[in-house]
């Protein structure tokens, strides 16, 4: 486990059993090792730390608000719609250009789709102008806030299929990163290869006096060698998922951000002018956080050929 603690942040492990969670262990044994379901400590060593992800996963799902229409009508009337598109046109483009929501739709038919919609939010600094009472103030020090980058993640037909086609999305966040820990136990493995050569080719050759200190090295090499082996070994796999999926409460969530916005996304001191919406980022560590909401979108009609050549013929 040496190996293992200097590579991975060891935290104590946290899950809870879920009704999905036969589901997720085979979802689990496809992706990471063709072998894993063959090994002696397959399913009962894992299921702890599958059940604490995917308990996270549906925590999260079930959490983030909506569904929000997202329509003309609730673009004027809904100060959160409003918020997220600059105009309905705006809006309707990124419905339209969802290559997601386009090929649900020509799958499944109908025009009305649920889905996680995501975007980036950033807040530009400058000057305005300002009312107090009759006064107008110019030069005024405002902060705008502006979303971007829309993408509908697991469109489904109800908000029910949406959640649960979220939860799965979200849960393979959780099994890229136990990807990514096993691919850096296989570079330090390469990294400790060479660096075995490299001793073993010092060890050849070296005078009799250097040669103790030498073989010293190489053993300590050979010993991270080796505990890098056994890690990757699928019998021993068991030893990641715990310290990788340990307090997955910490690399993915959920968190507020409150903002009190005027009709043009200027930020203001709460008042009758302003309004204020709750928007919930998904936080996800290593990760530039995300506003998500779950967004019913109707007439759901894919934009022809001609005209996304149009659109990207406007931004070019």
């Amino acid at each position: 486990m040496g190996l293992l603690s200097r590579l991975f942040l060891r935290q104590p492990l946290a899950g809870q059993d879920d009704p999905a969670l036969d589901q997720a262990l085979e979802r689990t044994a496809l992706r990471i090792h063709a072998k894993l379901k063959d090994t002696r400590h397959w399913p009962g060593r894992y299921r702890a730390s599958i059940a604490a992800a995917l308990a996270q996963a549906r925590h999260v799902a079930q959490g983030i608000p909506g569904p929000v229409h997202l329509d003309r009508e609730d673009w004027i009337k809904d100060p959160f719609v409003h918020a997220l598109f600059a105009n309905a046109e705006a809006m309707q483009r990124a419905i339209s250009a969802s290559p997601t929501l386009r090929d649900f739709v020509a799958a499944r038919g109908g025009t009305e789709v649920h889905a996680l919609l995501s975007l980036k939010r950033d807040t530009r600094r400058g000057f305005g102008m300002e009312t107090s009472g009759e006064v107008l103030r110019r030069d005024v020090p405002q902060s705008v806030v502006w979303f971007s980058d829309p993408h509908f993640i697991g469109p489904a037909a109800t908000e029910a299929e949406a959640r649960e086609n979220l939860l799965w999305a979200l849960f393979d966040r959780f099994l890229e990163r136990l990807e990514v820990g096993i691919e850096r136990i296989r570079a330090e493995r390469d990294r400790l290869t060479q660096d075995r050569d490299a001793a073993q080719a010092r060890l050849r050759g070296a005078p009799p006096e250097r040669r103790p200190g030498l073989v010293t090295a190489l053993n300590g090499v050979l010993k991270q060698l080796g505990q890098s082996a056994e890690c990757l070994d699928p019998e021993h796999l068991y030893e990641v998922f715990d310290i990788v999926l340990s307090h997955p409460e910490d690399c993915l969530y959920l968190e507020q951000q409150p903002l009190a916005l005027d009709a043009l996304g200027v930020v203001q001191n709460e008042s009758d002018a302003a309004t204020v919406l709750n928007f919930v980022d998904l936080m996800e560590r290593y990760q530039s956080p995300l506003c998500v909401v779950l967004a019913r979108c109707r007439d759901v009609t894919p934009s022809s050929v001609t005209q996304r050549l149009g659109e990207a013929g406007h931004w070019l």
